[in-house]
């Protein structure tokens, strides 16, 4: 589309979190500002190293945390408010800087405000000449739809997991880490570059694993619990990786397809994830996603923990 000239005025780049939809909208962007006549982004020239380091005059980068307006700085830290989209709407009434293209980016745009939204809804409706608008949503169903429907839609895909592999031990982590994360980070190579760097997580992972599928013992509950109380505040964590944990076992339980993974856990749970009624494994996800849902009403972490870890203890029992 940049090459035949026939980029839509307003992108909006979907998909799951670190499926690449920042690093898109960045070379999109050098695309559109990139003066050479060959190959666009060159890569090399001034336009295309200015916008690779958001320091091109003609490119507006709007995300949460960062605001256009001073005023805002210390108030916009979990919105982007109205007053960015303002600001962005007054910078864009004038003719761009060096002539060219001008580039809006609204990173996450689900973080805009509904008054936000409304805002850039007027300027979507009739944009400036030469003006293009790139957003990128994790969350495209928290955009209202008059914005979604002045956008033309491009969805980012899940990575494939041998890809993951074959880009990590490329970048020097080894190969059995590479599989693990690959595995753990659903598609999402963001997520596997961030895991496969993570020695906590892996501290953490081999924590739970411990606590919850080998060693399974009523006198245990305590210290676990107390762990988690403790450690509240990485209590997401947990959730992903028993989850993680689950999954391992039930697409083994579907597939009958070897997996190293299984290892880890006892010899209770690999009778499980060989035997027990697929509808077991959806039971202990539903568990773990309604103590997810009690830790954002506040209740007390230590117990949301020790129920879980009595569900999952019943569970290998049967």
């Amino acid at each position: 589309m940049v090459c035949s000239n026939k980029m839509p005025h307003a992108l909006l780049i979907t998909g799951e979190k670190g499926t690449g939809k920042r690093t898109l909208s960045q070379i999109l962007a050098a695309s559109l500002l990139c003066i050479n006549k060959g190959k666009r982004p060159c890569g090399i020239c001034r336009n295309c190293t200015r916008a690779y380091t958001n320091e091109h005059p003609d490119m507006i980068l709007i995300e949460k945390g960062t605001p256009l307006v001073a005023s805002e700085a210390k108030k916009s830290k979990t919105t982007i408010p109205i007053d960015d989209i303002r600001e962005m709407i007054r910078l864009s009434s004038a003719h761009p800087f060096e002539g060219g293209n001008r580039i809006i980016q609204i990173i996450n745009a689900e973080d805009m405000t509904t008054q936000a939204q409304n805002c850039l809804l007027k300027i979507l409706e009739e944009p400036p000449e030469n003006t293009y608008f790139i957003l990128t949503s994790s969350h495209p169903e928290l955009l209202l739809q008059t914005i979604k429907s002045r956008c033309r839609f491009f969805k980012m895909k899940p990575w494939d997991e041998e890809q993951i592999i074959r880009i990590l031990v490329e970048n020097g982590i080894n190969k059995k880490k590479a599989y693990l994360a690959a595995r753990a980070c659903n598609g999402s190579i963001g997520y596997a570059k961030q895991l496969a760097d993570d020695e906590n997580y892996w501290k953490m992972r081999e924590e739970i694993i411990t606590d919850f599928f080998i060693n399974e013992k009523r006198s245990n509950i305590l210290s676990v619990s107390s762990h988690w109380k403790e450690n509240k505040t990485e209590i997401e964590q947990l959730f992903s990786i028993l989850e993680e944990c689950i999954h391992i076992m039930l697409t083994f339980r579907i597939t009958k397809k070897e997996d190293d993974r299984l290892n880890d856990f006892s010899n209770e749970w690999k009778y499980f994830a060989a035997n027990a009624d697929p509808e077991r494994f959806v039971i202990l996800l539903d568990r773990i996603s309604e103590c997810r849902k009690q830790c954002g009403f506040n209740v007390n972490i230590q117990a949301i923990v020790e129920q879980l870890f009595l569900s999952l203890m019943g569970e290998s029992q049967k």
